[in-house]
């Protein structure tokens, strides 16, 4: 292997359509070295032998889907970034790819090229930052349910539905181990988080018909640290594709939840945010895509609102 080679990011491309992998080869091959699999069995053998920074899998494969690999891939090579390459809408299996803290971006197909190199290159930037062993084998949900708290953790949580009954089930369910606070709409949101020491925000998708997209995607640039969870009972793939490409959101929960389910991603919530706190160099692997056009369009100010409340904008 050439020095020239060493230099270079690795990069794995999973996909069953040998077309695709010449079409990718060619368009990275000059400036990543790269892995070609055409089945999650080839890939995971290419993984076996090689520390990849990247991998880019295909998710409606035969024998094993995209979401499959990796999952598998994340116990092999814990420190590459993964991104899920789609050409359809498959509910499950983005909010399978999301919950299970797989996916860095979502890649639609037919893809484009600048977008896609976009992409890559934050990935590798991504995989620059190595991941803290607590964050790596991180438990499920109905592993920490019962957790006990030996001091009450003062980390607040930001429940944001216009929905009253939400409102005061999530309040009642999660106020014994941390101040809870609520709001109705995005203005009594963004009050509560310049007022109080929030770490989560449990948000649906949308809040007096408005799409807390823009508020996630402005926490994300300003308070990386803060972790969002989505409850809807809204739930579809293309909203599940944006929050993680634009808010990189930790956790997609359907109404209704169950109490153990909705305690134990609150506690991993919870968890993930000290870390973070912790160990502020892994947000970058956590970095969410950055469109200009967003903040335009943000006719309620909330980026700037935001930017002001983290010290960062006039």
């Amino acid at each position: 292997m050439t020095e020239a080679m060493e230099s270079k990011a690795r990069i794995l491309f999973i996909d069953d359509e040998p077309r695709i992998l010449v079409a990718l080869k060619a368009l990275f091959r000059s400036s990543y070295e790269v892995f070609t699999a055409n089945s999650g069995a080839a890939a995971l053998d290419v993984l076996r032998d090689n520390d990849v920074d990247v991998i880019v899998s295909d998710q409606r494969m035969p024998n094993m889907t995209g979401v499959e690999v990796l999952r598998s891939a994340r116990e092999m090579r814990p420190r590459a970034i993964r991104v899920l390459l789609t050409g359809y809408s498959d509910l499950s299996a983005i909010l399978g790819a999301i919950n299970d803290g797989e996916i860095f971006r979502f890649i639609n197909k037919p893809w484009s090229n600048n977008e896609l190199r976009e992409t890559i290159a934050a990935a590798v930037r991504a995989s620059a930052v190595e991941q803290v062993p607590e964050i790596e084998a991180e438990e499920t949900p109905e592993a920490v349910v019962a957790e006990p708290v030996a001091i009450r953790n003062e980390t607040g949580i930001l429940v944001l539905d216009e929905d009253s009954t939400t409102r005061e089930v999530l309040q009642r369910v999660l106020h014994r181990d941390r101040p809870v606070f609520t709001a109705h709409n995005l203005d009594e949101g963004l009050e509560i988080l310049e007022q109080q020491n929030i770490g989560v925000i449990i948000t649906e998708l949308a809040v007096g018909g408005e799409s807390v997209t823009n508020l996630l995607a402005a926490l994300r640039q300003h308070h990386p640290s803060l972790v969002a969870i989505v409850l809807t009972s809204r739930a579809d793939a293309g909203h599940g594709i944006e929050l993680i490409n634009r808010g990189q959101i930790y956790r997609f929960l359907s109404k209704p939840v169950s109490e153990g389910m909705l305690r134990g991603s609150v506690n991993l919530a919870v968890r993930r945010y000290d870390i973070l706190q912790k160990n502020p160099e892994q947000a970058l692997r956590l970095a969410a895509e950055s469109k200009p056009a967003e903040q335009e369009s943000d006719r309620r100010g909330v980026f700037k609102r935001i930017g002001r409340l983290f010290g960062l904008t006039a």
